[in-house]
């Protein structure tokens, strides 16, 4: 089959807009650097054949482009292309920053205490974890006034449901010093904690920070329902 006969929303570039790029499968992102296939060979089928000769390899940073170039339709411009794209996620790869495991309170004051212990606005940050508990991605979704502090839930699980989180981690901060949860502070809690079971999110604490800090999952029973 030609990339042609492949329906529009099937091809890897229209899949991706349409479904994001973390859609695609391996072959269909390596299709996406190659750009074109050769008379006789859709552009899959070469990406398919790469896949074939990547899979077979134990360190992707050993290949050359000669290897490259011994797969049917593969030339010296597809074959750079491709190690480009390879050597590209193999730096970030070496540089990207050590995971943070969130699996305690005090862990988490310890990463945001110098972030909102200053500010004199309550500010209320959303710690995205993946399934071993580590931090992907950490979001300050809210700003209020000294002491109040206004949430839209639906700005919490989009960025859960975009970076694939398997756990929530909710933070903000009491300017008086004092991490003493509100009324407003638990009844706004249990209503997330609602909100989430119903969309299959797991908000697994709400952290209070002042001098000191605050548990809800430890210090109330919130959490216990």
């Amino acid at each position: 089959m030609i990339l042609k006969e492949v329906p529009v929303w099937d091809r890897p570039r229209e899949k991706a807009l349409n479904e994001g790029i973390k859609s695609l499968s391996n072959a269909e992102l390596i299709a996406i650097l190659l750009r074109t296939g050769v008379k006789e060979q859709s552009v899959l089928s070469l990406s398919q054949a790469i896949l074939a000769k990547l899979n077979q390899m134990n360190d992707l940073s050993e290949i050359t482009v000669n290897e490259l170039c011994s797969i049917k339709g593969i030339g010296p411009a597809k074959a750079i292309t491709v190690l480009a794209g390879i050597e590209l996620g193999l730096r970030i790869l070496k540089f990207a920053p050590e995971k943070i495991k969130l699996n305690t309170p005090q862990r988490v004051f310890n990463l945001l205490k110098d972030e909102l212990k200053p500010l004199k606005q309550e500010t209320l940050i959303a710690l995205y974890l993946n399934v071993k508990g580590e931090l992907i991605i950490k979001k300050t979704l809210f700003v209020g006034t000294v002491n109040l502090i206004v949430i839209d839930a639906k700005e919490i699980f989009k960025w859960a449901y975009k970076h694939s989180a398997s756990a929530i981690i909710l933070v903000h901060n009491h300017p008086s010093g004092d991490p003493t949860p509100s009324q407003q502070d638990l009844q706004m809690t249990k209503v997330l904690l609602q909100q989430a079971d119903a969309l299959g999110f797991v908000i697994i604490d709400h952290i209070v920070v002042g001098d000191r800090f605050f548990s809800m999952k430890q210090q109330t029973n919130l959490f216990n329902c």
